[in-house]
């Protein structure tokens, strides 16, 4: 598998193991990451004061039983990219009003590359 370019991401997963998971699997791609966050509050405050701004996010849809939908906003607002890493059905999301980029759990290294390269190659504001 050849990873994209390396990348700077964002990583908002509330479920710890599954975060340090994620975090390695992006370093083991050659990406570097900031985070993880585990709650909607940590992840709006680290999006208000981030210095270098990511080049990407991966975002769990459901963050300790809190839509993430204020974070989905806010790094809409901010024009980074993102994706939703969740165990939800797709439809289901849609139907929530989620239309960014779905990445099903469980997910692979492979999976999170697929799902970096659709962003590179999409257009954000």
């Amino acid at each position: 598998m050849r990873a994209v370019e390396p990348l700077c991401v964002l990583v908002i997963e509330d479920e710890t193991l599954i975060a340090l998971e994620i975090e390695d699997m992006l370093e083991e791609l050659g990406h570097s990451v900031i985070g993880p966050v585990a709650t909607v509050t940590q992840a709006l405050d680290l999006i208000e004061k981030l210095s270098l701004r990511p080049d990407a996010a991966l975002v769990d849809a459901n963050l300790g039983g809190q839509s993430a939908r204020p974070v989905v906003d806010a790094l809409r607002v901010t024009g980074i990219p993102l994706v939703l890493a969740s165990g939800y059905e797709v439809a289901e999301l849609r139907r929530l009003g989620f239309t960014d980029p779905i990445m099903r759990k469980p997910y692979t290294a492979h999976d999170v590359n697929d799902a970096l390269e659709a962003l590179k190659n999409a257009s954000y504001p």
